[in-house]
């Protein structure tokens, strides 16, 4: 793979367009066009970084250096090295921050969040609430709760 298949494997795992990535990397369209497509091979060191930044990877994993996108290194008390994130590394820092009751109160709200299908990686669903309201009369509140009502009580859609 290629330093600009790369980025271009960044950009789409964050669901972003060309115009949005390129605009917070600080290069045209075209620019980062030209990149995704080798057109332009030799890329600036800062915009690297900055699309290794936006994606939490290594700017060594864009080069083609690293072949795993983590960015820091953590050895295990058995020898092994793990990799992760910059995220991951940010919630360890933030958790090791708290008291034992806190990392447990911390602990169970992950749990929680798992159990939740619009957080959880296993959910591949996406909730949509689409309705458009009448424009022949006042629409008050309580006939959008009515309505969000029905669209939300699944035995309606059987």
């Amino acid at each position: 793979m290629t330093v600009g298949e790369r980025i271009k494997e960044i950009r789409m795992k964050l669901g972003m367009s060309q115009v949005d990535f390129a605009d917070k990397i600080n290069v045209s369209k075209q620019t980062l066009y030209k990149y995704e497509n080798n057109i332009i091979t030799n890329i600036p060191s800062d915009k690297i970084e900055a699309a290794a930044d936006l994606g939490n990877v290594s700017p060594s994993y864009i080069m083609g250096w690293d072949k795993n996108k983590a960015t820091v290194n953590l050895f295990t008390g058995n020898g092994t090295i793990e990799y992760i994130s910059k995220s991951e590394k940010a919630l360890l820092e933030l958790y090791n921050l708290l008291n034992d009751f806190g990392k447990k109160e911390a602990y169970k709200r992950l749990e929680e969040l798992t159990l939740i299908d619009r957080y959880s990686m296993s959910s591949n669903h996406l909730e949509v609430l689409a309705a458009h309201e009448r424009t022949d009369i006042k629409v008050t509140d309580e006939m959008r709760k009515h309505d969000k009502d029905i669209m939300m009580d699944d035995s309606e859609w059987e």
